[in-house]
């Protein structure tokens, strides 16, 4: 499989992965996020005329990075204030 296209894969997988209620499962989506990016920044060094390609897979990287990290930060914060308000 091309990069370009892996990418894409590993970030729409990352963002799917984002909406799973399991804590370790989205720290997994993360690393998958991770390894679309670095697979589409090597893929455009490789050959500047898929730049289309992955563009596309570097933003749904960073997506799905953004919605797996959020997540767990959130429900951390979520359960701390329900700690302290008893």
């Amino acid at each position: 499989m091309p990069k370009d296209i892996a990418s894409i894969v590993l970030g729409a997988l990352a963002m799917v992965i984002a909406f799973c209620p399991i804590v370790p499962f989205q720290l997994l989506g993360a690393v998958a996020g991770v390894l679309g990016f670095r697979l589409s920044r090597q893929a455009r060094r490789e050959d500047y005329r898929k730049d289309l390609t992955c563009t596309v897979g570097m933003v749904a990287s960073i997506a799905g990075i953004v919605l797996c990290l959020l997540t767990p930060v959130v429900y951390l914060v979520g359960q701390i204030i329900l700690l302290i308000a008893g």
